[in-house]
């Protein structure tokens, strides 16, 4: 692994040379300055205002065959209060969130899983992308800019990969051309390895 581990602990440093080790299995895989990834030009200048959420490593991530490309981002997340504040008595942890262009432009898309207490209270009825004749997606609640590229973003594959992540509290988001994926918890190798593949797939 070609990089200098900066302002990580040694439990940190270790974990992520595991991660690396994984990755490097599955993919070809090289560390990039995060400049020469798409990272700027997803992030909103509400992220550029926030130190709560950094990126410290990129890998660029390709197959043998140079078939697709995606990008992996080691990200420390800073404690927060659950309004959202700096929170100093809750520690900082590592992340993992991804990047991938697409070959189209979907406009904005947010999809998350809907929780039981979703469910129950039933707050996502007036979200603006309606599956009533979807109802294999009926879990999930869907924000787009475009109801038409939305519905085109989300197509059978497309639903198919999203609902058989394994992992129930993922992050979807499209910016245009650029769908950014992560798990908001701690950074694990299996969190890497399922991560990586669903960037891979979608």
């Amino acid at each position: 692994m070609i990089t200098k581990l900066f302002d990580f602990s040694n439990e940190e440093e270790k974990l992520i040379s595991k991660v690396y080790d994984k990755l490097f299995e599955m993919y070809d895989i090289s560390v990039i300055d995060i400049e020469n990834s798409p990272y700027n030009q997803f992030k909103s200048e509400q992220d550029d205002l926030s130190p709560l959420f950094t990126p410290k490593i990129c890998y660029f991530i390709t197959d043998k065959n140079k078939t697709y490309s995606f990008y992996l981002f080691i990200v420390n997340k800073g404690g927060t209060t659950f309004r959202g504040a700096r929170a100093d008595n809750k520690l900082d942890i590592l992340q993992i969130w991804g990047l991938k262009m697409l070959e189209d432009d979907f406009g904005f898309i947010s999809v998350n899983k809907k929780s039981l207490a979703d469910k129950v209270a039933g707050i996502f009825s007036n979200f603006n992308i309606n599956f009533k004749e979807n109802r294999d997606f009926k879990d999930f609640y869907v924000l787009g800019s475009d109801p038409y590229k939305t519905m085109s973003f989300l197509d059978n594959r497309r639903k198919g990969l999203i609902k058989s992540f394994p992992d129930e509290d993922f992050k979807l988001r499209v910016k245009n051309n650029i769908i950014s994926f992560g798990l908001p918890k701690e950074l694990t190798v299996e969190n890497a390895e399922i991560v990586s593949k669903f960037l891979k797939e979608i």
